[in-house]
This record gives C-alpha cells, structure tokens and sequence, in this order.
C-alpha cells in the first residue's frame, strides 16, 4: 500500500508515556492510512510491558517486537525492516501527536515524488498538564528550494523524529540509521536525505515533545563531539560545504554556550562563546549569548525565556 503509513515507535522504561503516545495514533484523523503500529520495547524493566500487551489485545494494528537494550537507532532500524507502510512516521514512546499530524503530511508527500522528507514545527512542554507548552517553529525548507544539504548543514532545523514523516523507498535509497551514533543518528540521516531528495515543512505543530531528565538530549555539549563528527564526515563526501564548515561550527558552540547558562555555568559558556566567535565572528546569536552570560543570573534567565519565546514566534509567522 503505497500511501500506507508504518508508524515506528520505540519504548524503553515508558509505562507511564507509551499509552499517551500510542492513543495520539489511534485518534488520527487519518487513521484509515495507518497499515500498523510497531513498537519495539527495548529491554524495559519497568510496567511498559504489560501495557503494551493490555494495547495489544484492544487495538488490532498495534505490534510489539521485544528486544534487549539494542538502542534507539538499531531498534528503529528492525521496525523499518519488518514494515510494511509506503511511508515512515517515527513517534518516541515519550511524546506524543496531533490528531491533524497523519493527514496533514500524507498528502505532501502523495503529491510529490521528490521529497523525501516531511516534518514540521511542534511543541515543547514539560508539565503533563501541558501548562507550559510553547510552539517551536522551525526552520522552513521548501521542494522548490534549491541548495537544501547546504541551508540544512548550516542552520539544521531543527527536525525531531517525531515530527517527520519519510518515504520507504528514502531508506531503499540512502540507508537506515547509523547504529554507531548513540546521539546525532537522526540529524545523519537527515543530512544523508538533503543530498539527494528535498525537503518539505508542514506548517503547524502537530508533535508534543516531552522535556524530562531522562531525555539524552537536554545537555548540548553532550552533542557537541557528533556534530563535531557529522561536520567532518559531511564534508568529505561533499566539497560544496567546505566553506561552511566553520559557519556550522560557530552555531554549534553558540548553542551550546547558551545551554550551559541555562544550566548556571558561565565559565563554560564563555569557553563555547568564544570558540563560536574564532569560528564566525558575524554570527550575531554570538554577541546575544554573551550578553546572557555577563548579565547577572535572574535577569539572564529570564531573558534567555523571553528572547527564546520572542524568536518562536516571530519564525512562526514568518513561515505561516
């Protein structure tokens, strides 16, 4: 079924967010479009067991593969393969959708057989009450643009696997996750696909991304050494990026500046500033990230949420 979707969820120690998330499935709009649910429980200890079998026995598509702590990506990687869908849509078993998501990227995707990818904004929220949820707008890249790999190398997204949907025949094409990464493995794959097929952003938040300690990505520097990675290993394979190279860099290191203030921890703030200034000095979040690092604690925090909010919207609007 070639507009079938496969919805691939993983779920490791999540008893208390998987049924949330695989409920946001059943309610779709387009639920019609959904051929099944794969979710690989990967070496849980925890509840997530006994309610995916309590799932299973109520929701006919659902199916759960049980694995031994294999990881994110090969866990992916085994739904992908034993799928049946024309199309991907990743869900982490933290998060959850929309009931519009499905339908509103399904058909992008029927209409065009040269994107490779679909994706759109979402939102970020750490209370389960959704109380503080905020829309992430993301950056916008277009099936009419040209110079996708570039604009994406530099400026990244960013794109969440929750809020992507991709074509079977993609992964026929540019291969499945890199099981080598333990963090980064989809910002590989998602450079991989800018080099041969386009983009497409999908107005609209349609993904809830949940914000908890257990997340591997609330610490950017953690990041830092594959995107540090990715950079060198991209430009290899393609010399237009070359010059980019340091342009990629600066932003990765402002990033990661502003995350360490946030966290209280100026000295090391200034370090990734500075190496984000040596990289591109025209950088302008540079210069606003350092005024967050030399303003006094309350009032740097408090502007780091305003300034955040502030540039949410404004590309919100920009792109709508």
């Amino acid at each position: 079924m070639h507009n079938s979707v496969s919805v691939i969820m993983t779920c490791h120690n999540e008893a208390e967010f998987i049924e949330q998330a695989i409920r946001s499935v059943v309610g779709q709009s387009a639920f019609d479009f959904v051929r099944e649910i794969i979710v690989v429980n990967d070496g849980s200890r925890d509840a997530s067991s006994s309610v995916l079998e309590r799932l299973c026995d109520e929701i006919p598509k659902l199916k759960v593969i049980v694995t031994d702590g294999i990881g994110v990506s090969a866990a992916r990687n085994l739904a992908i393969e034993q799928s049946q869908g024309g199309y991907i849509a990743f869900l982490d078993g933290d998060d959850f959708w929309t009931s519009d998501k499905l339908e509103r990227q399904v058909k992008i995707l029927a209409d065009s057989s040269k994107v490779g990818l679909v994706y759109s904004d979402f939102y970020d929220f750490t209370q389960d009450d959704l109380s503080d949820a905020q829309v992430i707008s993301v950056r916008s890249y277009s099936a009419d643009e040209d110079k996708v790999l570039e604009k994406y190398f530099v400026h990244d997204g960013p794109i969440i696997p929750s809020s992507a949907m991709i074509p079977r025949v993609v992964f026929d094409d540019v291969g499945l996750l890199d099981t080598e990464l333990r963090v980064g493995e989809d910002t590989d794959l998602c450079l991989r696909i800018a080099e041969r097929w386009r983009f497409q952003h999908v107005p609209g938040a349609f993904s809830y991304k949940r914000r908890h300690g257990r997340n591997l990505t609330h610490r950017f520097d953690a990041l830092l050494p594959v995107a540090i990675e990715l950079t060198r290993r991209f430009v290899a394979r393609n010399p237009s990026l070359v010059t980019l190279a340091k342009k990629r860099m600066a932003r990765r290191y402002a990033s990661v500046g502003n995350n360490c203030i946030a966290f209280g921890e100026r000295k090391r703030a200034l370090s990734f500033i500075w190496k984000a200034f040596k990289n591109d000095p025209l950088y302008l979040k540079t210069y606003v990230y350092l005024g967050f690092a030399i303003l006094p604690s309350w009032l740097s925090v408090s502007l780091q949420k305003y300034a955040r909010r502030f540039y949410h919207e404004a590309l919100g609007r920009r792109v709508a």
